[in-house]
This record gives structure tokens, sequence and C-alpha cells, in this order.
């Protein structure tokens, strides 16, 4: 039998109505309860939150959870219940430092804990058993919904409310019939050092480049004072020829900037001047290649985090959206 560590944070997996909209009421084992099975299973709690509570210093203490059953030598794989709002960057988030054969798996509900048709306990079911299974072995960090096991990276929630609302990441594997069929390996990359205490407390803000927009707020957020700043440009990352000073500022001041696209797939590409993304990334930002928005301000904010040189920094983000 396989040895499996439940990790709960909350979600709607963990949530029940009450006055004013459903927040979470049950605990990891509580909503074990629910999936039926009899197998060997650990749990412990280490947030109680919805996930749009989530705050940088939570991440930390997911990791330092996951670190601690990844080492135990009876623990086979390890299972997170979390929200599905931010589950893109907790996940991308454990797979930058993640570098175990030992499977993590996140995976929530998208229908509250009291409703008839809630999918919580099933997807639970389905990546307790999953984590637990040898064909996961060396698959990483992936997102465990609706029968389907996505590669955590780039990775991202598609839907507001459909059960089957994860898309982006490579499908690993899938689960039908009792059984998990392994489809795929993840892209393997480097791990990153572990995020210094500093992770908790950044403030990397996203700015949107769309139409009519000016470099008022990119500016407005430097003079506030910020770690970072990740430039969501349109196209293949491409903005108005405003913001191509406020980066130059930016980056001449030390302050990393990232260049990425709204656009749900493909890469930022370096085609256009005037404002393009070839005079962004003259300006100094870094690309974030393919991976999405609020994955580079993940990987961006635990490089920022270890205050390495500016070339150190580049290099390793670069080596992060290859």
């Amino acid at each position: 039998m396989s040895n499996v560590h439940v990790i709960g944070t909350g979600g709607t997996i963990a949530s029940r109505a009450d006055v004013g909209g459903s927040v979470v009421a049950d605990s990891a084992n509580e909503v074990l309860d629910t999936t039926g099975l009899d197998t060997t299973v650990t749990t412990e709690d280490v947030l109680h939150i919805n996930s749009f509570h989530l705050t940088f210093a939570d991440l930390l203490k997911i990791r330092a959870a996951v670190a601690q059953a990844t080492h135990d030598p009876n623990i086979d794989g390890i299972v997170i219940t979390h929200g599905t709002d931010t589950m893109e960057e907790t996940g991308f988030f454990l797979s930058l430092l993640h570098d175990s054969d030992k499977p993590v798996v996140l995976t929530g509900a998208q229908r509250a804990a009291d409703l008839p048709n809630t999918d919580g306990p099933e997807n639970l079911r389905q990546a307790i058993l999953a984590a637990g299974s040898a064909k996961l072995r060396g698959a990483g960090v992936v997102v465990g919904f609706d029968s389907q096991f996505h590669a955590a990276r780039r990775t991202r929630k598609h839907h507001t409310l459909a059960t089957s609302t994860f898309w982006g990441g490579t499908l690993i594997a899938e689960f039908y019939h009792d059984e998990v069929t392994r489809l795929a390996s993840p892209v393997t990359y480097p791990a990153l050092d572990e995020p210094t205490d500093r992770f908790a407390n950044l403030n990397i803000p996203v700015i949107d480049a769309a139409p009519s927009t000016d470099a008022a707020l990119f500016y407005a957020a430097l003079e506030y004072g910020v770690d970072g700043v990740v430039l969501q440009g349109v196209g293949a990352g491409n903005a108005p020829p405003a913001f191509t000073d406020a980066v130059k500022t930016a980056v001449d001041a030390g302050v990393p900037v990232v260049l990425s696209t709204r656009v749900p797939s493909g890469p930022v590409a370096p085609i256009y001047g005037n404002g393009g993304a070839v005079t962004l990334l003259g300006a100094g930002a870094m690309s974030a290649n393919q991976l999405n928005t609020y994955q580079a301000r993940i990987a961006l904010g635990v490089l920022v985090s270890q205050s390495l040189p500016d070339a150190s920094l580049r290099a390793q983000f670069a080596d992060q959206t290859r």
C-alpha cells in the first residue's frame, strides 16, 4: 500500500454555505471522509482559507509542508487541497522548487462541499489514488481535476464555473475506471534555490498595457516602491510607446521588469518596434516567453527574494522561461 499525505489549505472543496456566501468550513480530514477511500492517508491543515486570500507568506507555509512530506521516507505522494482561483500560482511556485520523484498533486472543487453535485470528493479520491501510484513517479507537480492531470507549469483556470476548468500545461495522465494512464513526462527545469523570508513581503504589481492606457500607473508603482513589475502586453508582448521609457526608468533604478502577454497561448516575441516587444526588451525588460503573466510573477518573486545580482537573476529567469 502506498502512503499519501494530504495537505489542506481550504478552498471550495472545504467550503459550505454561510451568510453572504460559501466560506471554508471543513478540515482536510473532514474533506477526506467524503471520498470513501479505504487506504493509508495522513492529513494536516496548513491553511484554512479561500484561495483568493492567498499571500506570498502563505506560499512559503505550503512549501514548508510539502518539503517536510517529501523528505519523509514513509510518504510516497502528496496531495494538496486548494482553491481553484489561485491554484495555478501555487502549483507553479511549488514546481520551481520541487526536486523529488514523489508526485505532488493539487486538487480542489468548483462546487462547494454542501452542494448535492459537488465535484470535490471525486477529484480528491482520484488525486490520492494517482499520487500513490507508481505511474505518477517523476511527474513533478501536477494539477489534478476532472480525471486529468496537467503539469503545473503553464496550467491555467479557464472557466469560472465549469468543473473541467484547467488547461494549458502538458497533459501528464488521465484517470478512468480507477486506473491511472500515464501519457507524458514534463520537461524538466533547474530547481531554484528556496526563496528567502523576504519573499513573504514582496510587492510585485501587474501593470496592464491595454488600448488607451498610459504609463501613469507604472510610474506610480515605482514611486510607491516596488520590488519588481510585470508588464502585461497585448499580442506578442506589445504596449503603447509610453511604456518604453517607463521600463527603462525601472531597470535603471534596479527594479526588474518582466514583459508578458495577455494572450492565452504563444510566446512573447520581438517583432514590433515603437512600443512593441523589440523596444520593450531593448529597454531592459525580461521576456516571460510562454509563461503566463501570473506564473511569470511568481518566478520573478522567488528570484528577487534571493537578492541576486542582475545578471544572475536574468540568467535564471531565462532558464525558467525557455
